[in-house]
């Protein structure tokens, strides 16, 4: 049995968001260290899924949001890149002050690999590391521009700047757009100086297929050095959920090798759930424990709002959308409720358990509590994005007294979804894959074979499966729906393959049924914004809306 205690860890001035799985008794303990801007989002199911996995084993984890990342203090833009070390040195004291009698180790994803191996530089009483697919810092700025100008060509037809300009711009001091993330000049030049760096502790390299250059020079700057000889797709960057099930099992066993010490009784940890701005709490459901997060006003709540997020998604959205909107909504007095549904983000379950009626249940537990924590007759608005927009509807079909309804990127439900939804987005993800064949790297992935042809496969023919019954249920709840009377806000993006079929459907379904409803797109965006000026226009809009008088 393990225990999972979600709390803030104090780093510097700020308060960064921290989970740490407890076992009964504890005879070793890990930090994981994530990775940077949103490899942070697909990294979090298998760092959830291995700290529970190492729990089982008698050895604690302990999970943190770095600054500016996930719900984390700060807004990006303003980090000094230096305090990610800061963050990695607060976590590790606060393992070695909870967990003094037991052997500790890091395990670092990406970027956060390599801020492992600094770490174990300066930590002599780190007993072992482990590092997933390092890579260095000057490859992932290299990579996050690739995909910034593929972007480009997605949304534009052509990428609008070069690698060069953009590179350029960052040297002398301003900042880029990448994935959604302001990039600063401070940033880059940190990112250019993380290089592998010799590790004094026992080490295990696992590249899984990708940035081979880097795996090697980390695997030689110890002689005591293992590696995992599992491949695995590029996991922080794939939109779904992947089977790591080998490369846990792996790195458990490897880690659990390490940190072979006696079992002892685990002391009462020192823990706060609570920020001025922030609180960290727990739901019971019939299906286990819903964890989100409470983003509050310095002052009495006049207003509240429920987030839902995506179907691969988590509670902080795309790219901290969630995050970020919901502490806008506090500075105005709103009160925002932000959960993880089941088996996602941080929540009990696998991803294996997760559907549109679990969501909604998950929801309106949510909704619940978010009502309990408002003045009688504080108006609630629902905001949602992509498959979370489905659960949106579900919860206003029989909670018809929620006052607003914003649907960003809706996907359309049940009979309200056309047969060419897929293909549309088939179409588009052909188009992206030719254009990356224009590039000399895929092509040497290609020949080399270090392409994942399953997960192409999977992206292009498997991604919209939808059983009968379930498209039967999604019929049913339209039908409830249409006695909702509400305004409902549509958001969708100009680039976003899906958008045409659900706005043309959505709005045909309000008019027929004179449901209040506007329709706002974005030019040139995708499905979930990933772009400053489209967060920026989407924020504003969606803000302009919810303050306008019924």
């Amino acid at each position: 049995m393990s225990t999972q205690l979600a709390f803030f860890l104090t780093a510097d001035a700020g308060a960064l968001s921290a989970t740490c799985f407890v076992p009964d008794e504890v005879r070793g303990a890990v930090l994981c260290i994530p990775p940077l801007v949103e490899e942070r989002k697909g990294a979090l199911p298998a760092f959830v899924q291995t700290a529970r996995a190492l729990a089982a084993q008698g050895i604690a984890a302990l999970l943190i949001d770095l600054r500016g990342c996930g719900d984390s203090d700060g807004a990006f833009a303003e980090q000094d890149p230096e305090g990610f070390e800061r963050d990695c040195d607060a976590a590790w004291s606060w393992l070695a002050d909870q967990f003094p009698n037991v052997p500790r180790a890091a395990l670092g994803l990406r970027c956060g690999a390599l801020l492992a191996l600094r770490l174990a530089a300066r930590r002599p009483d780190m007993a072992a590391c482990l590092l997933w697919a390092p890579v260095s810092g000057p490859d992932f700025i290299r990579q996050l521009l690739q995909r910034r100008m593929v972007n480009d060509m997605v949304a534009y037809g052509k990428a609008r700047d070069g690698r060069a300009g953009l590179e350029a711009r960052l040297r002398a001091g301003g900042c880029v757009d990448l994935d959604g993330y302001p990039v600063t000049g401070a940033l880059y030049a940190w990112l250019h100086a993380l290089t592998p760096l010799p590790c004094p502790v026992p080490l295990c390299v696992s590249s899984g297929g990708h940035d081979p250059r880097t795996a090697e020079t980390c695997a030689a700057s110890n002689a005591d050095t293992a590696s995992l000889p599992v491949r695995y797709p590029p996991f922080w960057n794939t939109v779904g959920h992947v089977d790591l099930a080998a490369l846990i099992t792996a790195s458990v066993d490897w880690l659990a090798g390490c940190l072979s010490g006696p079992s002892v009784a685990v002391p009462a940890l020192s823990l706060s759930a609570q920020t001025a701005g922030a609180e960290l709490i727990t739901l019971p459901t019939a299906d286990g424990a819903v964890r989100a997060v409470l983003d509050r006003p310095s002052g009495a709540p006049r207003t509240g709002t429920l987030f839902l997020h995506g179907w691969s998604g988590d509670r902080t959205g795309p790219h901290r959308l969630f995050t970020c909107f919901a502490r806008l909504l506090t500075a105005r007095g709103g009160l925002c409720l932000r959960p993880d549904f089941i088996g996602r983000g941080l929540s009990d379950g696998t991803a294996s358990q997760a559907s549109i009626a679990g969501m909604a249940d998950a929801a309106r537990a949510a909704l619940a509590e978010l009502r309990a924590r408002l003045p009688a007759g504080a108006p609630v608005s629902v905001i949602a994005i992509c498959s979370g927009c489905k659960v949106a509807v579900t919860l206003a079909a029989d909670a018809p007294d929620i006052d607003r309804l914003v649907l960003w990127s809706a996907e359309s439900m049940g009979d309200l979804r056309s047969a060419a939804t897929g293909l549309r987005k088939t179409g588009a993800m052909l188009l992206t894959y030719a254009r990356k064949l224009t590039r000399p790297e895929t092509w040497r992935k290609l020949l080399s074979g270090k392409v994942q042809t399953g997960m192409v496969t999977k992206a292009l023919v498997k991604q919209e499966t939808r059983s009968a019954a379930e498209a039967a249920w999604e019929n049913g709840v339209l039908a409830r729906f249409r006695a909702f009377r509400r305004p409902v806000l549509f958001v969708f993006g100009g680039s976003d393959p899906d958008a045409p079929g659900s706005r043309a459907a959505y709005e045909r379904y309000c008019r027929t049924h004179s449901i209040p409803h506007q329709t706002h797109l974005i030019d040139h965006a995708g499905h979930s914004y990933y772009s400053e000026t489209w967060t920026r226009e989407l924020f504003e809009r969606t803000q302009e809306w919810l303050s306008i008088e019924d």
